[in-house]
C-alpha cells in the first residue's frame, strides 16, 4: 500500500475558542499520538484532510505525517483514527492521527464491495440485503486491502453469502466468524405487504397509548450547529488529555 505524504502544522493554542477560529479559516485542529510518543497538537487545511480521505484506501490510508521539528522514526507511519464532523454540514471538526509500526499487525475494518450480477435480483425482482458493510481484518499496515470483494454472481432468491465464501487475501486474516452472513437475496416485497407493515406499526403505537393520550407524529430533533460544535470541541479536549504519553 502506498504511503501518502501529509504536512501539518504544530499548534500551541488548544481549547474551544482557538479551535473555532481555526475552523472559520478552513483549518482543522487535530492530535497525533501512539507508539509511546508524546501527544502532539497539530492542524491542517480541511481540504488536505478531505484529499487524503478520498484516496482509494479511504479512512485506512497510510500517512507519512510531517510535523515541524518532529523527527521521523524508521518503519513508522500513521493512520486516521477518527474524524469528527459537523452533523449538519458534514465539514470536518477535528481529527485524530495514530502512529503505528509498519512491522506490527493491526486490526481494522475494511469496506465490503459488492460485485457481479445476481439472477435472483435481475430476473426475479429479488432484493439485495447487505448485512455487513465492513469486515474486520488483521494484517501488516502495508498489506491493508482497499476493499473486501463480495461477488453475487449466480445468486438466487433465498441464497446467502457468508464470510467463509470470501476469497482469501495473502497476508490478511479475516476476524469475522466464518458463518457470519455478509449479504443475502430476499424475495421481492409486494406493495400490499408494505401497507400491512405500516398499519401494524400504527397499531403498535395505538396499543401503547396511555388513557387520553393522542397519537402524534414524532419529529426529528433539530440539530443546533453551535451546540454540536461545542460538543465536538469538548470531546477533542477530553481525547487529547486521555491520550497516552
Amino acid at each position: 500500500m502506498e504511503i501518502v505524504q501529509l504536512k501539518v502544522d504544530k499548534r500551541e493554542e488548544v481549547g474551544r475558542g482557538p479551535a473555532r477560529r481555526m475552523r472559520r479559516r478552513g483549518i482543522v485542529p487535530a492530535v497525533a499520538y501512539g507508539m509511546s510518543r508524546e501527544t502532539v497538537h497539530v492542524s491542517l487545511p480541511a481540504a488536505e484532510l478531505e484529499r487524503v480521505l478520498q484516496t482509494a484506501e479511504g479512512a485506512n490510508v497510510l500517512i507519512d505525517l510531517e510535523i515541524p521539528d518532529t523527527p521521523k522514526q524508521e518503519n513508522m507511519a500513521s493512520i486516521i483514527k477518527a474524524v469528527q464532523r459537523d452533523p449538519v454540514t458534514r465539514e470536518p471538526l477535528s481529527a485524530d492521527f495514530q502512529w503505528i509500526s509498519l512491522e506490527e499487525k493491526i486490526t481494522l475494518a475494511v469496506p465490503v464491495e459488492v460485485t457481479g450480477t445476481a439472477p435472483g435480483v435481475v430476473e426475479d425482482g429479488g432484493a439485495l440485503q447487505q448485512q455487513m458493510h465492513t469486515v474486520e481484518v488483521s494484517c501488516l499496515p502495508t498489506d491493508i486491502p482497499e476493499r473486501i470483494v463480495a461477488s453475487i454472481d449466480g445468486m438466487q432468491i433465498g441464497d446467502s453469502l457468508h464470510v467463509s465464501d470470501l476469497e482469501a487475501i495473502s497476508g490478511v486474516e479475516v476476524l469475522a466468524e466464518a458463518d457470519d452472513v455478509l449479504l443475502s437475496i430476499g424475495a421481492p416485497i409486494r406493495e400490499e405487504d408494505l401497507e400491512v407493515r405500516v398499519d401494524e406499526g400504527l397499531l403498535e403505537q395505538l396499543v401503547d397509548l396511555e388513557p387520553g393520550e393522542e397519537l402524534v407524529e414524532e419529529e426529528a430533533e433539530e440539530l443546533v450547529p453551535e451546540e454540536a460544535e461545542e460538543a465536538e470541541e469538548a470531546a477533542e479536549e477530553e481525547a487529547a488529555e486521555e491520550q497516552p504519553e
